[in-house]
């Protein structure tokens, strides 16, 4: 890889994906002295400054790729709607210069990150973002949503990044990714067949956990139960059974209920047991895609 930023700047950018406890332990493993009083971004520093040419180059070898493919992974989590935080919109501000706008949304937090790759700057592309990673240059969750979304655009080509090593399965994991209506979708992923319907039916599933849970909200408490599904052959819900066409059904390989105790009790569910149900497809802040006021939930 013929990369043109150098070395030292290029780990800079990648240590701002570590924590203070994992810098720490960098200190330690190459016998670095004198960290313990430092603070992330004197730390990252301190690091730098200490390595000697040939350490810096084996830290490279040794741990580039886990860092990039840590942040592709989380990317790649958000696109499919299974982190906390989600994208609430990517917009292209300026297509000549292939300048992209992202914005994203978790449980009380947002932020913004920008992102231009063109033939020009793609050594070091212009980027900005408001998280942690970002906002140091480095190369966050955001730039690599971002840079997927530039990739798919067709602003550059793949063969022609030398800015960072990426995982040999990249091409694999962002194949069946696709821009549609604007937004990113994996259609290869399981949140993308369910967040095509606001309602399904899972015509068979196996039980494979049950989880009792209680919230109090304002000092009531209720209790529900979250059930995991396996091997789950679902469809849209129909309005009459005369609408059912075989080639609706999907498969997933897991699934997750939140179920009433009033609904659960109706029936000693156990692990094993074959089922079939209704439910509304929801997006949980915590849990992902599941489903939600689930209804006619029964034996098989």
């Amino acid at each position: 890889m013929n990369r043109e930023i150098d070395d030292k700047t290029y780990l800079k950018y990648l240590l701002q994906s570590l924590n203070l406890d994992e810098l720490k332990q960098i200190c330690r493993d190459f016998g670095i002295k004198g960290y313990s009083k430092f603070k992330k971004s004197e730390i990252i520093d301190f690091i730098l400054d200490s390595f000697a040419e040939e350490e810096l180059k084996d830290f490279l070898e040794q741990k580039e790729e886990d860092i990039i493919s840590s942040e592709i992974d989380l990317a790649i989590k958000k696109i499919n709607g299974e982190d906390r935080e989600s994208i609430t919109n990517i917009k292209v501000v300026n297509d000549k210069n292939h300048e992209i706008e992202l914005k994203f949304k978790g449980f009380n937090w947002e932020s913004d990150s920008y992102l231009s790759i063109t033939p020009k700057n793609i050594n070091d592309p212009e980027r900005d973002c408001d998280c942690r990673v970002g906002s140091n240059m480095g190369f966050c969750n955001h730039f690599w949503i971002g840079f997927i979304y530039s990739l798919k655009k067709n602003y550059f080509k793949l063969s022609d990044w030398k800015t960072t090593i990426l995982p040999k399965d990249f091409e694999k994991k962002v194949e069946t990714i696709v821009i549609k209506d604007g937004n990113l979708i994996n259609e290869g992923a399981p949140s993308s067949l369910l967040a095509r319907h606001k309602r399904v039916t899972v015509y068979e599933a196996e039980i494979a956990g049950i989880e009792e849970k209680e919230d109090d909200f304002q000092g009531n408490i209720t209790t529900y139960y979250l059930i995991t599904l396996k091997d789950i052959e679902f469809g849209p819900q129909l309005k009459k059974k005369s609408d059912f066409k075989k080639e609706d059904i999907e498969n997933l390989d897991e699934l997750i209920l939140r179920v009433s105790d009033k609904l659960y009790s109706s029936d000693k569910f156990k692990l094993g047991d074959k089922i079939t149900c209704n439910g509304g497809v929801n997006k949980d802040r915590m849990l992902g895609f599941m489903l939600k006021r689930v209804t006619g939930l029964k034996k098989k």
